[in-house]
């Protein structure tokens, strides 16, 4: 497996795999959220018009991917953080995502870990990432980088079936850079 970063002159050459890792990600399991491949392919490319990504690959094949963009990016960001930080000095993990079956190796830490060393502190002082509260694994992860909760909201989401839309409490995490 190697790690690649990729910003938005490059998105092109991924954006089907993306969309795709996202749909598959988001989409099954216990998140079941319904996501179309044209939504998801101009959310995605909103985020690299003003970010980037670390992506996972393995024999040339995207196998996980860390979107990273300023906090400002979330519109969804509660008003306790915007209050007691610096949001334009604050990096945003807007959608961390691994292939099921990859999942439990240790591609989420890796991804993690390098945006970590590689995160530009001359730029931001402050990483955020937001994770279902349900997703136990993810928010271990977190924890265990030295991420620590600092706020909770409720997010609307449409099932994958498309049956009834269900508020998703996510928790916001955040870490000092060094």
């Amino acid at each position: 497996m190697k790690l690649i970063t990729v910003d938005a002159s490059q998105f092109e050459a991924f954006r089907n795999n993306l969309v795709d890792l996202y749909i598959t990600t988001f989409s099954s399991g216990q998140s079941f959220q319904y996501h179309s491949a044209e939504e998801t392919a101009a959310y995605l490319q909103a985020i690299f018009d003003v970010g980037y990504g670390i992506f996972a690959m393995e024999e040339n094949e995207l196998i996980g991917a860390i979107l990273l963009t300023p906090l400002s990016f979330d519109k969804l960001l509660p008003e306790e953080i915007a209050k007691n930080f610096d949001v334009e000095r604050s990096v945003y993990v807007a959608e961390m995502m691994v292939e099921k079956s990859k999942q439990g190796q240790g591609i989420g830490k890796k991804l993690l870990t390098l945006f970590l060393e590689e995160a530009d502190t001359k730029r931001f002082d402050h990483a955020f990432i937001r994770v279902w509260e349900e997703n136990e694994a993810a928010l271990f992860l977190y924890k265990k980088m030295g991420f620590e909760v600092c706020a909770t909201m409720a997010q609307p989401k449409l099932l994958a079936d498309k049956s009834r839309t269900v508020n998703f409490e996510k928790i916001y995490l955040h870490k000092k850079l060094n």
